[in-house]
């Protein structure tokens, strides 16, 4: 890569099985956290966000148990409509 290359273009190379010369970690990696507020948490790594001076990367906490009283609709991210199905029923075709 030796021109600045876009976000795209960036992670598709990253994504591919040789992935980019240089970056340690790949997609759905767990790491330990070695630094700041979150030292010694586990995380997983979901997104490459540069690799210039040295590979940045975004990484979430890998998993929270909450009862569903606890949590409440903040609304779609994939524009998506839920479907209830009765148990052992297979979801048809739309």
């Amino acid at each position: 890569m030796s021109e600045t290359p876009t976000q795209y273009q960036l992670e598709s190379e990253w994504i591919t099985a040789e992935g980019i010369p240089g970056v340690r970690y790949r997609f759905s990696d767990m790491v330990r956290i070695k630094s700041g507020e979150y030292l010694g948490q586990p995380a997983e790594v979901i997104t490459l966000l540069s690799i210039d001076p040295e590979p940045a990367f975004g990484v979430v906490q890998p998993f929270v148990l909450f009862p569903q009283h606890d949590l409440e609709s903040a609304g779609t991210t994939a524009g998506r409509k839920l479907i209830l199905h009765k148990p052992g029923e297979k979801p048809g075709v739309l």
